[in-house]
């Protein structure tokens, strides 16, 4: 889902189209989706004809966020490409139809058509591409919440590029969204063993290690991270609430509550965050104050994934006067 500076995620067709990225911070599709109303009849005479012709048409469409009109011209162009035996051209057709279906959130149409592009690919020996679509597959469950599967369809891929680090990081993201905070670990490790560098990598170690208690851990990584401005908001105000609890865990109580305050004001509702000032209340033996951030954290428009949302929930029941 990758955080802004992690542009991981680009869809095999090369094109950048509009998702909801709230689940997703492991890859970054930027164009925000927007409703467009569809392009001005073409002329017959500029009209697409060949299957390449189709296959620019449906990208462009796409990119304008007219998604009816790019399926229809990307579902021709497969097509067009199946009559004269292009596989290469039909698996990438495919690709395209299932980014488009994945934009209009219609997840089932989605994994059909990229699951299709994967068989394609791997009978052209395209592992590569292949790979690329792997990350798509599970862009689209990642993004409809099913953290699970998306991790599933990651070991998949990691079988055809077992060293890719955008497929490990990947899939330590999905695995830490599912509440396999060990296994998450494992494969972030290993992503950063391939590349040092790795953002994504790096702020998805950080979050886990500080909420597991770590500070030094954490910070090591999430200090490398700052001074990112062209971030989102909600993305350094988790790089700010991760850093609050690890620094208040080492006594620099004001510093940390600092970056609490600082990430409250970049995403008031933001649920992670409230679920970090919670624990810093709780540190500190304020129980009440606690207990209102954990309410917040469990009832926010910007949900927790669902593991860490029951464990939040678990936590808020025992507490006194806990209602959920």
């Amino acid at each position: 889902m990758s955080e802004a500076p992690m542009d991981s995620m680009a869809e095999s067709s090369g094109t950048r189209g509009p998702t909801h990225t709230e689940f997703a911070p492991w890859y970054d599709l930027s164009m925000p989706y927007r409703e467009v109303m569809p392009s001005p009849a073409q002329r017959d005479e500029d009209a697409p004809r060949t299957s390449d012709q189709l296959r620019v048409a449906a990208e462009r469409a796409y990119c304008a966020g007219d998604l009816t009109s790019a399926m229809q011209l990307a579902a021709a162009a497969g097509a067009g490409y199946r009559e004269v035996n292009d596989e290469w051209g039909t698996a990438d057709a495919l690709a395209l139809c299932g980014a488009i279906a994945r934009c209009a959130r219609d997840w089932p149409t989605a994994v059909e058509y990229y699951r299709e592009a994967l068989s394609a690919f791997t009978i052209v020996d395209d592992l590569s591409s292949a790979a690329r679509v792997y990350r798509s597959l599970a862009e689209a469950f990642f993004t409809a919440g099913d953290f699970d599967e998306a991790a599933a369809v990651l070991h998949e891929g990691l079988t055809v590029l077992p060293d890719d680090p955008v497929l490990l990081s990947g899939l330590g993201y999905s695995l830490w969204y599912a509440g396999h905070e060990a296994d998450a670990l494992a494969h972030l490790n290993r992503a950063l063993a391939v590349d040092p560098d790795n953002r994504a990598a790096l702020f998805a170690r950080g979050q886990i290690h500080a909420d597991l208690g770590r500070p030094r851990l954490a910070l090591a990584d999430l200090d490398r991270l700052r001074g990112c401005a062209n971030d989102e908001a909600h993305r350094r105000a988790d790089l700010k609430s991760a850093r609050g609890i690890s620094l208040i865990a080492l006594g620099r109580t004001a510093d940390g509550e600092a970056e609490l305050e600082d990430a409250l004001l970049l995403v008031p509702h933001r649920a992670r965050t409230q679920r970090r000032v919670a624990e810093a209340r709780l540190r500190e033996g304020d129980t009440e104050r606690a207990r209102i951030a954990l309410h917040a954290a469990v009832t926010s428009p910007q949900p927790l994934p669902s593991a860490h949302a029951d464990r939040a929930r678990r936590l808020l029941r025992r507490m006194p006067s806990a209602t959920v």
